[in-house]
C-alpha cells in the first residue's frame, strides 16, 4: 500500500479520536461544570423517594426539599424515616409524608403504596431503593435463594412497580420526572458481582427505553449510573478521599436532569465511565478483580 495512503488513514483516525474526545469534553462541561437545576415544581408538588433514610436516597430527598418539593419518604425503618422527615421539615418549609415499606416483601406492598399516594400531585419519582451483594461466585453467595429473591425484588421489581404506580397520573397530567438509580456496575459486566451488575443493567436499559417512549407525553425519565459515593457501607473499603459525599454527588447529579437520558451524575464518575467503556471486557474483568480483592483485604483487616 502506498505510504501516503497510510498517512491519510492515520490522520483521519487521529482526527476521529480527537473530535470524539472534544465532543465528550463539551458534553461533560455542559453536564457537570455549567450547572443549572430544573424547576421541579413544573413536574408537580410532591416527590417520592424510595430507600430514603441513608446515602444517596436521603440526600436526594433533602436536595429536592431545598428546592421546594414536598417529600414522600418510603423505606423500611420507621424510626429513620421520622428522623429524616424531622430534619427536612426543620430546614425547609415543606411537607413530608412517611410510609414504612420493606421492598423485599411480595407485590401486595404496591397496593398499599398506591393507596398512600392517592390524591397527591406526584411530579417526581426517585427509584433509589436497592441492595448490593457480597463479592463471590454466583453459586457460593451466602443464603443464595433468599438473596436472589431479595435482590430481584429490591433492584428490579421495585423500579417496575413504582413506575407503574405513578406513571398513569403523570401521563394524565402531561408532566412528570422519573429518576432511576442504576450503577457504574452497569457499564460492563462485573465478575463476582454478577447479580448486582445484571440488575443495575436492567435499571439503566429500562429507564432509557422509557425515556424515548414518554418524552412526547411531557415526562422526563433519566438513568443515573454513579460510581462509588461515600456512605456507611463504602467507608469500609477505604480510599475515602476519592469518593464524593452524598451531598456533593446529589447536587451534581440533579443539575444534569433534562440534559441527558443517562448520566454518571458526577464529573469524576463520568471520566471513569468513559475510560471503562473504551476498554475491552477482558481487561475490565482483570482490573475489576484486582479492585475487588483489595476491597476484600481491607474489609478483612477491619474485621480483625
Amino acid at each position: 500500500m502506498d505510504c501516503s495512503v497510510l498517512q491519510y488513514i492515520g490522520i483521519f483516525t487521529s482526527l476521529y479520536f480527537i473530535v470524539k474526545i472534544v465532543l465528550k469534553i463539551i458534553e461533560g462541561s455542559r453536564l457537570y461544570i455549567f450547572s443549572t437545576y430544573p424547576n421541579f415544581s413544573k413536574y408537580g408538588k410532591w416527590s417520592v423517594v424510595t430507600g430514603s433514610t441513608d446515602g444517596i436516597g436521603k440526600e436526594t430527598a433533602i436536595q429536592l426539599a431545598s428546592r421546594g418539593q414536598n417529600i414522600v419518604l418510603i423505606s423500611r425503618s420507621e424510626e429513620k424515616l421520622r428522623n429524616v422527615a424531622n430534619e427536612i421539615e426543620s430546614k425547609h418549609n415543606v411537607q413530608t409524608k412517611c410510609l414504612t415499606i420493606d421492598f423485599s416483601d411480595d407485590e401486595e406492598i404496591y397496593n398499599k403504596i398506591a393507596d398512600f399516594l392517592q390524591g397527591l400531585d406526584v411530579g417526581t419519582l426517585v427509584n433509589n431503593v436497592g441492595i448490593a451483594q457480597e463479592i463471590s461466585c454466583f453459586h457460593e453467595h451466602p443464603n443464595l435463594s433468599k438473596f436472589l429473591r431479595d435482590i430481584i425484588r429490591l433492584n428490579v421489581i421495585s423500579v417496575i412497580k413504582m413506575t407503574q404506580v405513578v406513571l398513569p397520573g403523570m401521563v394524565k397530567r402531561k408532566r412528570g420526572l422519573v429518576l432511576n438509580l442504576s450503577s457504574f456496575a452497569a457499564v460492563k459486566p462485573v465478575k463476582n458481582y454478577a447479580m448486582y451488575s445484571a440488575t443495575k443493567t436492567f435499571v439503566d436499559c429500562f429507564a432509557q427505553a422509557l425515556s424515548y417512549e414518554y418524552e412526547s407525553k411531557g415526562i422526563t425519565i433519566q438513568s443515573c449510573m454513579p460510581g462509588t459515593v461515600l456512605t456507611n457501607i463504602t467507608k469500609k473499603y477505604g480510599e475515602f478521599q476519592k469518593m464524593p459525599s452524598p451531598e456533593t454527588f446529589c447536587k451534581s447529579w440533579l443539575a444534569t436532569i433534562g440534559k441527558a437520558r443517562w448520566t454518571h451524575g458526577y464529573w469524576k464518575h463520568a471520566i471513569d465511565g468513559w475510560i471503562w467503556s473504551q476498554l475491552s471486557t477482558d481487561l475490565t474483568q482483570t482490573i475489576g478483580e484486582a479492585r475487588m480483592n483489595r476491597a476484600m483485604e481491607l474489609e478483612k483487616k477491619k474485621r480483625n
